[in-house]
Order: structure tokens, then sequence, then C-alpha cells
């Protein structure tokens, strides 16, 4: 089911908008989605594989990797840590969201992978649940609704000496707390996200999530595709994702087991 529309759009103001966009998001206690279908490419490695996930809402997000039936790896997300157990390399990880964003060249949190997972917006709320409406605009474009915001990257405010410091750094280093120009496009009709932008022009660094191809999930609707885009000056990645079987059902849990001999890598 996709929600494209060549329905007149009228301008709405960014509070309704805003609560539009809440009261339609993919509200769920356990979401299940059994087959997965991934293209990657970074510009050096072009491969697919196989996933499925295992959700609990805010608590814990499990993706299992297969290639051929053969399982590839392990990734299991908290609020405060990754786990990662690589079956073709006998190793594993244990790190909190630092080495996975250096990866991906972009700031990375299990806000921002839930916020995907569930097709929301994560940037309009903070801890406490509550949103301040006036740091985002809302206009039209290609026939969607748009909110646009520039706020500061995750990381600590940057005070007046760092931004002195700025002038001195080499292009090559992350500029803490520089502003990430947010854009996110909204069906007209369903009020669910069809489209982020994330760019960190002082960083050159940049994501894209589509999400299209909607389909019925339970009552909601649900993104049957997600495609992303990551861009830094180090790293370019392309993932085509194609989501299938879903279910809200709780299922066994995934515990993070660790065969014997293998060994650990990274951040100790």
């Amino acid at each position: 089911m996709t929600t494209t529309t060549t329905t007149v759009v009228k301008p709405m103001s960014t509070s309704k908008l805003i609560r539009n966009m809440e009261n339609n998001v993919f509200d769920y206690k356990h979401l299940a989605i059994k087959k997965i279908v991934c293209q990657f490419d970074n510009g050096k490695t072009k491969t697919s594989f196989r996933a499925n996930i295992q959700a609990e809402k805010d608590k814990e997000i499990t993706l299992n990797l297969t290639k051929l039936n053969i399982p590839v790896g392990r990734l299991w997300l908290t609020p405060d840590s990754v786990k990662f157990i690589n079956y073709l390399e006998n190793n594993y990880s244990l790190d909190n969201y630092t080495y996975l964003s250096s990866l991906l060249g972009m700031n990375l949190d299990f806000e921002t992978v839930n916020a995907i997972l569930s097709n929301n917006v994560f940037s309009l709320r903070d801890q406490q649940g509550n949103s301040d409406n006036g740091e985002y605009e809302s206009s039209i474009e290609q026939g969607m609704y748009v909110l646009q915001s520039v706020r500061n990257s995750k990381s600590d405010s940057p005070n007046a000496k760092t931004r002195d410091k700025r002038k001195v750094k080499s292009s090559r280093k992350l500029v803490e707390g520089a502003p990430i120009r947010q854009k996110l496009y909204v069906d007209p009709q369903t009020f669910k996200l069809r489209k982020m932008t994330l760019e960190d022009a002082a960083n050159a660094r940049s994501v894209d999530v589509d999400f299209s191809e909607f389909v019925q999930v339970g009552k909601q609707l649900y993104p049957g595709e997600i495609s992303l885009h990551l861009q830094s000056p180090d790293n370019t990645m392309e993932m085509k994702i194609k989501l299938s079987n879903f279910s809200l059902d709780e299922e066994k849990g995934v515990r993070f087991k660790v065969p014997e001999k293998f060994t650990r890598v990274g951040h100790e």
C-alpha cells in the first residue's frame, strides 16, 4: 500500500502538523520483522544479505544477519550499549555508540535507530516527551508537508572557547555541536514520515532516509521499503531494505551469548 497522492496540499500550521504526526506514529510494545532483504554498498564493498529484527519499545533491538542461510552476525542494541557477534571472523564487540557512529560517519544513538525502525520523528521530543514547536517551520514541497529546523548535534552545546577553536581545527576533525539541518517530509493523507534528511554542513556529513511502500500492520501503516544514504568525507554508504512478515506479538527473547573461543575486539 503506497501513500502517494495527487491531492492539493493545503498549508498547515507547524503545531497542527506535528500534532497530526504524533497522532499517527507507529506505536508498538513488541515488533518483529521476520523477513528483511538488504542491499549494501559503501563504494568498496557491495553485498546483499537477509535479516530479521525483534524489538521491544524503548528497551532493545536485536538484528540477526544471514547470507545463504548461514549466520553472519547478531547486533543487539540497548539505549546505552552496542553488542555485536561476528560469526564470520569469530569475534565480538561490546561498546557504546561511539564506534558505530565513527564507522558510519554520523552521530548515532539508540533513539535514532529506534526512530528509523518505528518511522517516528525522534527529534520532536526530548526525553521527557515534550516538544518545542518553535524550532520548526512548516512548508510544502514535492506534494508533501515539510518540517525544517536547525539544531545542535547531540553532543554538548559548544561554548565560546569551543567556537573560537573551530577556526584552527583541521577539516578532518569533527566540529562538536555543529548545527544539523533537518528536513522531515510528511505524507499529507496519512501524516506518516516519508523522508528524513539530516545535514551537518560544518563536517560535510549528511543522512537521507526514505520510507515507501507502506503496508498494513495490525491497524497501522508501516514502510515496506527503507532506503538509507550516508555521506561523509571518509565514507559513503547506501542501503536498500525490503521488509515483510511483520508481527506485533511478543516473541521469544534473544540472548546475547558469545560462543566459546570468540575473541573480543574494539574498546575494552
